[in-house]
């Protein structure tokens, strides 16, 4: 049996599906819930596959112990509530992490090298001691002598000591394991390559054959910071558009009202109503549909985020500019994927398109690294070592 920690998120559905089909009816499902979300799901479609775990006062060494015996867990993201929960275990199986960007990029040792220079100046405004916070976390002698003082609940300490349990690294951008090995050399995980969701399940079906008809812009994949829309929009004041061009901001993703009023007056300052923020929630295949109007897609982040986004129109066949500090830019030039640095290659590229043999040359690439064969075999070869590993260790 293989034991999943999860959160209710939009990526659970795909995740359950593409394990079932490796590994059937030998995975338990917990979804790390509040005590006041019992029997609510805003994102799983089956929450029968799954079983409600409320972090506030459950233990999970009893689905640990339990019958049948766990061979694994594998924890999508590590959260704070995860990591309390891996904390408390009496004993403890081959942990795998599965990296979702967050629970990586927000540790206090590579979280402060984010921001660009207009977005850490908002942030700067906005949380007079953000610098001093970053320090303070950073350094765990002055962290420790920080919450004692206050009385307060330490929990980047919870978040590391559970990191530090960890067995497997499970990502397919080696990138980010270099970069996590490189802040945090004590840790003991093991770099494992695998893929989570192949072109279908990015692109969706209905648009795997469809290629972008629009010379439309989209920056950025929600409201967060770490997009650095107002670098973005800084670097583009003097880009003229025609009356026709939309840009496209996504934010209905995030909770900070605050940064989204920012960005949207920011730019509606500059592109008036050419500026097109998305402020809801929408289908995949609505969002689809707005992507196939933008010719170029910029992705400013200086972390790996956004992955499904830039998949999605790399396939189409936008040109894509990120931040080439940003380990995913790396991992996208490694494979040889026409992508482009906003800062280095704008002035040359700008908004045109990319060449047809650009774009053939990105989709042979993607058809390759994220086919459904490709991703299933991730699938398959994470399943066996599991189980290989387990049965190593009761020998």
């Amino acid at each position: 049996m293989i034991l999943h920690l999860m959160h209710d998120e939009k990526f659970c559905d795909n995740t359950i599906k593409n394990f079932e089909k490796v590994n059937p009816g030998n995975n338990k499902y917990l979804v790390f819930k509040a005590d006041k979300d019992k029997g609510i799901y805003r994102f799983i479609s089956h929450p029968e596959l799954t079983c409600e775990f409320f972090y506030e006062h459950e233990n999970l060494d009893d689905h640990v112990t339990a019958t049948p015996a766990v061979s694994g867990i594998v924890a999508h993201s590590i959260s704070a509530a995860f990591a309390s929960a891996i904390s408390k275990l009496s004993r403890k199986p081959k942990l795998y992490w599965v990296v979702w960007g967050y629970d990586m990029y927000t540790l206090p040792k590579i979280q402060p090298g984010l921001y660009a220079p207009e977005t850490l100046s908002y942030l700067t405004r906005e949380k007079r001691w953000l610098s001093l916070s970053w320090t303070l976390n950073k350094y765990k002698p002055l962290r420790w002598l920080f919450y004692t003082a206050w009385g307060k609940e330490n929990f980047w300490d919870v978040l590391e000591s559970a990191q530090r349990e960890v067995d497997y690294f499970v990502t397919y951008i080696r990138e980010d394991y270099e970069l996590y090995k490189e802040k945090y050399p004590e840790t003991k995980c093991e770099f494992f390559d695998a893929a989570f969701f192949n072109l279908n399940q990015y692109v969706g079906e209905a648009f795997m054959d469809k290629k972008i008809a629009g010379k439309n812009i989209l920056i950025g994949n929600s409201n967060t910071p770490e997009s650095n829309h107002l670098d973005v929009i800084h670097l583009l004041k003097n880009v003229p558009l025609d009356n026709e061009t939309k840009v496209f901001i996504p934010l209905s993703y995030g909770e900070n009202n605050n940064y989204k009023k920012a960005v949207i007056q920011s730019a509606k300052k500059l592109w008036g109503s050419g500026s097109s923020p998305l402020l809801g929630f929408m289908p995949q295949q609505a969002y689809i549909e707005i992507l196939l109007t933008c010719g170029v897609g910029i992705f400013y982040h200086h972390r790996q985020q956004a992955m499904g986004n830039i998949i999605a129109m790399l396939w189409l066949g936008a040109r894509v500019y990120m931040a080439g500090i940003n380990p995913a830019f790396r991992f996208f030039k490694r494979l040889g994927i026409h992508v482009f640095d906003l800062q280095r290659d704008f002035e040359i590229h700008g908004l045109n398109a990319l060449t047809e043999d650009q774009v053939k040359t990105n989709r042979a690439i993607l058809a390759e690294a994220f086919s459904a064969g490709k991703v299933e075999q991730d699938y398959e070869n994470l399943v066996r070592n599991i189980y290989e590993i387990n049965t190593l260790t009761c020998h």
